[in-house]
């Protein structure tokens, strides 16, 4: 049967952060301080989110979703182990797949993608427009071009991914990991975008995530639980080449 629900979070990760009725807090950015109890199977989809046409007509609904479910699959074994404090350099890779995966499928990077190639099609618009190459706007309508709205394929976004994850693959070769036990009071929350990485030499005021120096520092954080999250900081990367995956108490 076709696959409908299209998770971006999935199921096996939203579930460490279930209390205990198995529901999750979900919060929405336009209410805030509302906190709506939700299943892991009723937040973090799209219906056919990542479905692709066919090249002989129709739509794929599953291919995608059973690739990325080989993959979340390994998941709760490795929080499990997270949690045990077990030796996992022999799961970095599976850790690392994970952690990009959900850095590339999430709509905080598709719908930045979607949004970069909708710039480029009105720059070459502009661009033909002041050649000449295009026709006369009518009287009364020539700040057309202002408002011009362009869609892009979700398919483009979906080819893209490929490319996200590449670059997170050399992010991820300039850090060394840790997981840190959050010992505080304070529990670590988790969002649709889970994977974040910034360059900590800048001031608050003018930090961007995924903006980063070549060769400068790297921080990044990809919260696992309420009281366990993976974090990567470049200035241990010597540290884990020889090491491995360090822990430590919050």
């Amino acid at each position: 049967m076709d696959k409908k629900r299209h998770h971006y979070i999935p199921k096996a990760y939203l579930k460490s952060f279930c209390d205990s009725s198995g529901k999750v807090l979900v919060y929405r950015k336009d209410n805030p301080y509302k906190a709506i109890p939700l299943s892991p199977d009723n937040t973090g989809f799209h219906k056919y989110y990542y479905s692709q046409p066919r090249p002989e007509g129709g739509k794929d609904h599953n291919a995608l979703e059973d690739c990325f479910s080989s993959i979340e699959t390994k998941w709760p074994r490795i929080v499990n182990q997270l949690y045990r404090r077990e030796n996992l350099n022999d799961s970095l890779v599976d850790i690392f797949g994970f952690m990009a995966l959900q850095r590339a499928r999430v709509p905080a990077s598709r719908d930045a993608i979607e949004k970069m190639k909708a710039e480029e099609v009105k720059a070459k618009v502009r661009r033909l427009d002041a050649a000449g190459k295009l026709p006369p706007k009518p009287v009364g309508f020539e700040d057309l071009l202002d408002h011009v709205e362009v869609t892009i394929d979700p398919h483009q976004s979906i080819h893209a991914m490929v490319h996200v994850i590449r670059v997170t693959g050399h992010v991820l070769d300039r850090i060394g990991f840790f997981a840190i036990y959050n010992k505080t009071d304070v529990p670590f929350l988790t969002s649709d975008n889970p994977v974040i990485w910034f360059d900590p030499s800048v001031q608050d005021a003018d930090l961007r995530p995924y903006v980063l120096q070549p060769n400068g520092p790297v921080v990044l954080l990809f919260p696992v639980s309420p009281s366990l999250i993976i974090y990567g900081d470049s200035s241990g990367r010597d540290r884990f080449a020889s090491e491995g995956l360090g822990v430590a108490d919050l």
